[in-house]
């Protein structure tokens, strides 16, 4: 009798949490400390965080860190001791650094940087063996870590709005890559051996001041759609109408556009972006 009234008083103090913690996720530290074994997932978004306490390693099965939307301005050490963390989310805060033993992350796969002060990327993210989704739009990065196409599992790099002038040759190794955002930076030319991206499938150019495209750009068997809208005056690779996958291009009337190849054109469509086109002029920017 004993025991059933110590297990109804076990249920009805959980019909007491919040939903989405009894499901492993907390929105307070105060609530995640007192049941560290518990949390699954930290959300704490839109709160005018302006740090993060040094507590992340009190929670052993912590696989998503959500803060999007505050003020943080730096990384605790503690984070980077979150063994099981497969998801990261720092969009939208102040950070002006990523410690190089971001590495330590190795269950990583998918980590938003977005809109922070970010200058540079340390080698150590390099060294992330799972990780297939970095997202680090609008921050001030000028150039990347060369050892960049050691990111084998790497699915999508989206780096627009950011003031990168080069790219390291390694970018062309990454060979599981399918989306590339490299759009509104400095870019004068692309690795000439871009062509080497076999599973790429998107690829934003757009606002760069680009003085041509490398002709390997016509071995991306598996391109479907391609932005060079405000990129310069710009000749295509006759090669592109080769592509029998490519479907959708995006230029601007400074764009020599490639003639279409015969085989293909029935749904090779380049659509011209004038001055009058209101952003966003294609699905993917929503």
């Amino acid at each position: 009798m004993r025991i059933r009234s110590l297990l109804l008083l076990a249920f009805l103090a959980t019909l007491t949490l919040p939903a989405r913690a009894r499901q492993g996720v907390y929105k307070s530290w105060d609530d995640a400390l007192s049941n560290r074994y518990e949390v699954r997932v930290i959300r704490i978004t839109y709160a005018q965080l302006d740090s993060i306490p040094d507590i992340l390693d009190k929670f052993p099965n912590l696989e998503e860190l959500d803060l999007n939307h505050n003020k943080i301005t730096s990384l605790p050490p503690s984070l980077t001791r979150c063994r099981k963390l497969q998801k990261l989310n720092l969009f939208q805060n102040r950070i002006g650094e990523i410690p190089d033993s971001i590495s330590n992350l190795k269950k990583l796969t998918w980590m938003s940087l977005s809109h922070n002060n970010i200058k540079r990327l340390p080698d150590g993210i390099c060294r992330m063996p799972v990780l297939e989704h970095l997202i680090a739009i609008g921050n001030e990065l000028r150039t990347l870590p060369d050892c960049i196409g050691d990111l084998k599992t790497l699915k999508e790099l989206r780096l627009g709005v950011n003031q990168l002038e080069r790219l390291p040759l390694s970018m062309s190794t990454l060979p599981a890559l399918r989306l590339l955002d490299l759009s509104n930076n400095k870019l004068v030319y692309l690795p000439g051996n871009i062509g080497q991206l076999k599973e790429l499938r998107f690829l934003y150019l757009g606002r760069n001041v680009l003085e041509e495209l490398p002709m390997s750009i016509g071995y991306l068997t598996r391109l479907q759609e391609l932005d060079v809208v405000r990129c310069g005056v710009l000749q295509l690779p006759p090669s592109l109408a080769d592509l029998p996958r490519l479907e959708l291009v995006y230029i601007d009337p400074r764009v020599v556009p490639f003639y279409p190849n015969p085989n293909y054109q029935r749904y090779q469509r380049i659509i011209t972006v004038t001055n009058e086109h209101v952003y966003p002029y294609r699905q993917s920017q929503y």
